[in-house]
Parts: C-alpha cells; sequence; structure tokens
C-alpha cells in the first residue's frame, strides 16, 4: 500500500489542475453533445424534394397520368414542357436536378413495342442522383398501375449526366480537395502566433518598431507560400492517381483553389491570435474547421436531406460553397457567375479575417 500513498494527493493534483484548464471540460461535455447533434442531424439518406422536369412532347392521359403522380407526390417539385432543348439548357444549368424525357407516348400497343422513359441525372451529386432514381421508378410504375397498364409496357433508359463513367470517386475527390485545404490551411494557420505565446517570445515581437498589420502579414505570407506548394501537391497527385476530369476552367479552378486556401489560413491565423495556445487552438481548428468542411457542406450528405437550423448552418459556412464551385468546375463545367460570387465572397471573409487578427494583435501588444 505504500507504493500508492501519494495517489490521492496525486489525483486531488489533477482534479484541481482540470479546474484551471476549462478545455477539458469542453472536450469531455460540449464536444460530444455537438457531435451528436452534428452526426444525427447531419447524417440523412432520405433526400426530399427533388426538382424534376418532364418533357411530353405527345400529350394523352397517359402522359397525363405520369405528371400528375409526380405533382402528387411529396418526394417531387415537378415541372412539366413540351420543349426537350429549352428543358435540356435548364438542367445544364441546374435548374432542376432530374430531366424525364417521355418518348413514343402515342403507341397504342405497349406490349410489342414500349414507351421509352429517358431520365437524365445530375451525376454532379451522386447520392441524390441514386435515391432520386428509387423515387422516379417507384412513381412511373404507380402512374402505369393506377392507369391499368402493365409495368412492363415501358423502359427507362438512365443516363448520368457530367459524370457518365458513374464513378464515386469523381463526385467525391473534388468536394475532397476542399475538405484537405480546410484541414490543412487551418491546422497550418492555428499554430502561427499562439507559437509565440507558448514559447514566450510575444513580447520580443511586440516590442519592435514593426507594426502588427507587419506581424500578421509577414506570418501570412510566408505561409501563404507554402500553402500554394501544397495545393499544386494534391492536384498533381489527386488527378494522377484518380483522374477526375475538370470539364470547367482550369485556371478558374486554381484561382479558386487559391483564394479559399487563403481564407482557410487567415482563419486558422485567426483562431491562433485569439486563442494564444497551440494545444486549444489545434482541438478548435478540427472542431470548427475540419468536421463542418466534411460533415456540413454538402460533400458527403446533402443539405436538403437535414432539418432546417442544420441546413441554415451549413449555408452560412464557407466550404458549402467551394464544394460546389468544385463540383461544377470539375465536373458540369459553366456556371461562371456563381464561380466568381464564390471567389469573391470567400476573399471577403479572408480580408474580414485578416482585419479582425491585426486588431487582435495590437489589443495584445499594447
Amino acid at each position: 500500500m505504500n507504493k500508492l500513498k501519494y495517489l490521492p494527493i496525486l489525483i486531488y493534483k489533477e482534479y484541481l489542475q482540470i479546474l484551471k484548464d476549462k478545455s477539458v471540460f469542453i472536450l469531455c461535455f460540449a464536444l460530444p453533445l455537438l457531435l451528436v447533434l452534428i452526426y444525427g442531424s447531419a447524417i440523412r439518406m432520405e433526400i426530399k424534394p427533388v426538382s424534376v422536369c418532364i418533357v411530353t412532347q405527345e400529350q394523352n392521359s397517359l402522359t397525363d397520368r405520369i405528371v400528375k403522380e409526380f405533382l402528387l407526390s411529396d418526394y417531387f417539385v415537378t415541372q412539366n414542357t413540351p420543349d426537350f432543348i429549352k428543358a435540356n439548357e435548364m438542367f445544364k444549368d441546374e435548374q432542376f436536378k432530374v430531366l424525364i424525357h417521355i418518348r413514343n407516348a402515342k403507341k397504342k400497343d405497349i406490349s410489342s413495342s414500349p414507351i421509352e422513359i429517358e431520365v437524365y441525372l445530375n451525376g454532379v451529386e451522386s447520392q441524390l442522383a441514386s435515391i432520386s432514381l428509387n423515387y422516379i421508378n417507384q412513381t412511373i410504375k404507380s402512374a402505369f398501375t393506377k392507369a391499368g397498364l402493365s409495368t412492363s409496357g415501358y423502359s427507362v433508359n438512365i443516363r448520368n449526366m457530367f459524370n457518365e463513367a458513374n464513378e464515386s470517386v469523381w463526385f467525391l475527390m473534388s468536394g475532397h480537395y476542399v475538405s484537405i485545404l480546410t484541414l490543412l490551411c487551418m491546422f497550418l494557420g492555428s499554430f502561427v502566433i499562439s507559437r509565440e505565446w507558448d514559447r514566450k517570445t510575444i513580447e520580443t515581437l511586440c516590442a519592435t518598431n514593426a507594426s502588427a498589420t507587419e506581424i500578421v502579414l509577414s506570418k501570412i505570407i510566408v505561409y501563404y507560400v507554402l500553402t500554394v506548394f501544397s495545393i499544386f501537391i494534391l492536384l498533381v497527385t489527386g488527378q494522377w492517381l484518380y483522374k477526375t476530369p475538370i470539364s470547367g476552367s482550369i485556371i478558374l479552378s486554381f484561382v479558386s483553389l487559391f483564394v479559399y486556401a487563403f481564407e482557410m489560413l487567415c482563419f486558422g491565423i485567426f483562431l491562433s491570435a485569439k486563442i494564444k495556445s497551440q494545444f486549444n487552438c489545434a482541438q478548435i481548428a478540427v472542431v470548427i474547421g475540419f468536421l463542418p468542411a466534411v460533415m456540413l457542406s454538402g460533400l458527403i450528405f446533402d443539405l436538403r436531406a437535414v432539418t432546417p437550423i442544420i441546413s441554415f448552418i451549413g449555408h452560412i459556412l464557407p466550404p458549402t460553397y467551394q464544394v460546389k464551385a468544385m463540383r461544377i468546375l470539375f465536373l458540369s463545367g459553366g456556371q461562371s457567375l456563381y464561380i466568381m460570387f464564390n471567389i469573391l465572397l470567400q476573399f471577403t471573409i479572408a480580408v474580414i479575417l485578416i482585419a479582425l487578427t491585426v486588431r487582435q494583435v495590437k489589443k495584445d501588444c499594447k
């Protein structure tokens, strides 16, 4: 028992240390609560409503029945048009997620020659495409059954637009670049100023004639150069291994990633200036940086399938817009206005973060 005589004293010492270090309480109590809310609210597979456009060039009771079945379903927001060319242009602009083209609906003997139904899915969002296909098949089947026709009287041809090979890695990798950069840049930035506090060199830095703006910009410039090299390594390796197509502008793809990396680096440096502890910064960088970038950005789980409050939180996070921009640039192309909006948004947030960081450093150096 003599070997354990100091155990109660050490336990009491750890208890007192925990009371002084509030981050332990965040890890033990706040983090599990946050993760339960995120996982429980964000991990949903039912996606509704799905926006659908049905092209019916031949109007008859059968096509009316099919359209009506889609209109009555809670799973779809449906519009109907006879113009396939116009509908196809709207589909490419992502005004809806599924295009259904009903062909040869005038046939009277569908047993010998089934009606052709072409379903165009948005392959940029593979989860939505695969799940909505089940909804579509059931709805068409129900329409034929209610019309008193055999379910063998039609054939469905599926085409995955923007991801014709139906490769899940194409859909995921374009978004994974965002999550990897988020983790890399936030971790890289979170140690920059907090390291000065941990090493007790912040006083020396503040004692120089350099302004707070110069101190912050010097750190951003040095670490951003390293980040740019990281982006090249990331893209070259990813494209060489997985051969993800780039349907949009390669220049815009790089510019978009450069601006986003700049923003996340500034975010990490702001946390570093605000928290002043490398250990705490690393924890917070994961909780408010990497996890939301994966769970709440639409990277894996569609934000239309989550509760309204979680969807709202997801739509105010910068990674959400960057993930969508990367999928457009890599898979579908086009939508230049959205890409430019995203670049401007990310850059604006970066400038705000720089201003907040300078203000914090200036306050600490007084």
